[in-house]
């Protein structure tokens, strides 16, 4: 089974240019997609519909948008006729399987003053893969302060947690509401996402926790954090490159930002984890793992 993240930029290329064929490509053998930066009406992308466009690309697949930044986009004709629109901005998830039940969580806010900050949000879907359902959970945090971002992974970890204990999108049974099984909120989980967090960060240490300095243990999966997959297929926690960034001495410098984190019961199933540095969709790279 392979899964990939993805932060798209709305599909503009460092070249400038927006061509979702791009991004499509580059992701088009992948079971599970997760996409971050995808938008509906915005004049810098042509007013399109990106879900819509990049749904065309995957027919085989199925998809859920997540549109956690959404304002009027409406437009008035001169009778006073409303063609109601939304400007919408958010994740998108698709899967080669079923995907039986979805919510979409905002995340916390802070007030930047000046600095530009928008809302962020999480996107849960339960897929029905080969071999048992799956949790997936398709997220991008905020790029503005340290204080917002770890609000954002408590936020993360509260719904991780509640998630089991709530069970499924509904429970029991009523012929007047809905006759089908409930569906299955598994216990492990996938986390796939533009974390704008760098390894080692305090922000980084909340995801996986912390580093053992005492008694030389490094650091140690446990079941209350998650398990970065780059790292637990083999890869050293500095080394990757999701985010090219700018040519030396500019302000963005090259870095991994973009992560695939698993639960620790999923963790022995994993098998590789790799960055494709050949993409050219978006000025993130996508972020592959391969799970048994």
């Amino acid at each position: 089974m392979l899964l990939v993240g993805y932060n798209t930029q709305f599909s503009k290329g460092k070249d400038g240019r927006i061509d979702i064929d791009r991004v499509a490509s580059a992701i088009k053998d992948a079971d599970i997609v997760a996409l971050q930066e995808v938008e509906r009406h915005w004049r810098r992308s042509g007013d399109a519909d990106q879900p819509a466009e990049m749904a065309k690309r995957f027919p085989k697949h199925h998809w859920v948008y997540g549109p956690y930044f959404d304002v009027d986009a409406s437009r008035v004709a001169g009778d006073g006729t409303v063609e109601n629109r939304r400007r919408q901005f958010g994740v998108m998830t698709l899967s080669r399987w079923p995907i039986l039940s979805t919510r979409l969580f905002t995340l916390p806010k802070f007030k930047t003053g000046k600095v530009f900050s928008m809302i962020a949000g999480v996107l849960e879907t339960v897929i029905a893969a080969p071999g048992g359902a799956l949790r997936v959970y398709n997220i991008h945090l905020n790029d503005v302060t340290p204080d917002e971002r770890l609000a954002q992974i408590a936020k993360l970890f509260d719904v991780l947690r509640t998630a089991p204990q709530e069970g499924g999108t509904w429970s029991g049974a009523d012929p007047e509401w809905q006759t089908d099984t409930p569906p299955p909120m598994p216990e492990d989980a996938i986390v796939l996402g533009d974390f704008n967090t760098l390894p080692g960060s305090p922000e980084y240490e909340a995801l996986v926790g912390p580093m053992d300095r005492d008694f030389g243990y490094g650091r140690v999966d446990v079941g209350h954090r998650l398990v970065d997959a780059w790292v637990a297929t083999g890869h050293g926690e500095m080394d990757g490159i999701t985010f090219p960034g700018d040519a030396p001495g500019g302000k963005d410098m090259p870095c991994r930002i973009d992560y695939i984190f698993t639960t620790l019961g999923l963790a022995p199933r994993l098998k590789r984890c790799w960055i494709d540095a050949k993409a050219e969709g978006s000025d993130h790279l996508p972020v592959w793992a391969e799970l048994g």
